[in-house]
């Protein structure tokens, strides 16, 4: 079994240790020591990143108690190396799993909802609860997990004897009723974790619920906390100030310019629409009677467009109206007739012009992946 330093100090940032295994594993070496601080992958939560000596500890697994490291360098058996964290990205890993305990401790008081679902990632955590909740709900859980943090409560962990187990209530229970590490956080939250959690609640500083989801029944969750809820926030603010600077607007004012812009450009939009159709219409009424097939290229003319367009030609055109928006292989199509059932000829049309597509006896539309030239050809153009 692998000493666990980081049982013993979260805050531990360099060590000492005995190499008792080094195994080559392709281009890497797995390390196994007698202690170690670095905490493995487990429990959602990816490893700690550092060095032994001067080589790079790329990642962490622990398996039956033994935890091994991957590293690009070999070592001595029995001979004794240095150990140091990368304590930054261990701190705020610690500021966002205690955060996240606080916060599914706050929903299983509050609802008595289980939490089922954890990973914390390089920049925010996320987390599955087992039923749905509102944003109303999560707005409550987020102003009391800030409480939590303003009230800087101490954090403890303890390992209780087997026949105590039974008695402590709990979250995360499991069958083993040995080696079981509880982490208490106050009145708010007691759950059993083997990760490393801050001594305080004030250092995470805050907390922040940035979004939630329905999922299979329950509801997924992403938090940010400490450092990293810093980040995303000043990334947040940065572009906040850009977008109120283009729009000559107070930030809390975005939203509402925001609206008012994309309610002008659709108006826009729909008038443009509107006048470009009228313009197909117009093209379409000056079309003169022709027999047989009929095929007309666009440079650029929507489905829409063609739509309008078709519902005029197809009444000067004998046989088959085709109509092609776009370049060789890459065409929308709209293809309309009074004479012939084109629903019939929808899967041929398709097959031999490389298209999709469908619709009525009358009219169909897609795309063609084929050429002018070739579709042409289909159609004795």
């Amino acid at each position: 079994m692998t000493e666990k330093l980081y049982y013993k100090d979260a805050y531990i940032k360099e060590f000492f240790a005995t190499v008792l295994s080094c195994k080559s594993r392709g281009e890497y070496y797995e390390i196994i020591l007698d202690k170690t601080a670095f905490f493995p992958e487990e429990g959602g939560q990816y490893s700690d990143k550092g060095y032994l000596g001067d080589v790079r500890v790329f990642d962490v697994k622990e398996k039956d108690g033994i935890i091994t490291h991957l590293t690009n360098a070999p070592f001595i058996e029995n001979s004794t190396v240095n150990g140091r964290i990368d304590f930054d990205e261990r701190f705020e890993k610690m500021q966002c799993h205690t955060a996240e305990h606080i916060i599914s401790g706050i929903i299983h008081s509050l609802f008595g909802l289980e939490n089922v679902g954890f990973h914390l990632g390089e920049e925010e955590v996320t987390m599955d609860v087992s039923a749905p909740l509102t944003r109303k709900q999560l707005n409550e859980v987020e102003a009391l997990a800030n409480e939590a943090v303003y009230k800087n409560v101490k954090v403890t962990t303890e390992f209780p004897a087997p026949e105590e187990l039974s008695a402590l209530e709990y979250r995360s229970k499991l069958d083993l009723s040995e080696n079981i590490r509880i982490v208490y956080i106050g009145e708010y939250d007691a759950c059993a974790c083997c990760a490393p959690h801050v001594a305080y609640t004030g250092e995470i500083g805050a907390i922040k619920i940035l979004d939630f989801t329905g999922l299979r029944g329950g509801t997924r969750i992403r938090i940010a906390a400490g450092r990293r809820a810093m980040r995303i926030f000043s990334g947040l603010l940065d572009g906040a100030q850009a977008i109120s600077s283009m729009l000559s607007v107070p930030k809390n004012e975005i939203s509402a310019a925001t609206k008012r812009l994309l309610d002008d450009f659709t108006a826009q939009k729909n008038s443009f629409a509107a006048y470009r159709i009228s313009v197909m219409e117009r093209q379409a009424e000056k079309l003169s009677f022709e027999a047989g097939n009929r095929l007309i290229v666009f440079s650029d003319a929507s489905v829409s467009e063609m739509i309008a367009f078709s519902n005029i030609a197809v009444l000067k055109t004998e046989g088959i109206l085709v109509l092609l928006s776009g370049n060789d292989g890459d065409y929308k199509y709209v293809i309309s007739s009074n004479t012939v059932n084109l629903r019939e000829i929808t899967q041929d049309v398709n097959k031999s012009l490389l298209g999709r597509g469908g619709g009525k006896p009358n009219m169909i539309q897609g795309s063609f992946s084929s050429s002018e030239k070739q579709i042409r050809e289909y159609f004795n153009l």
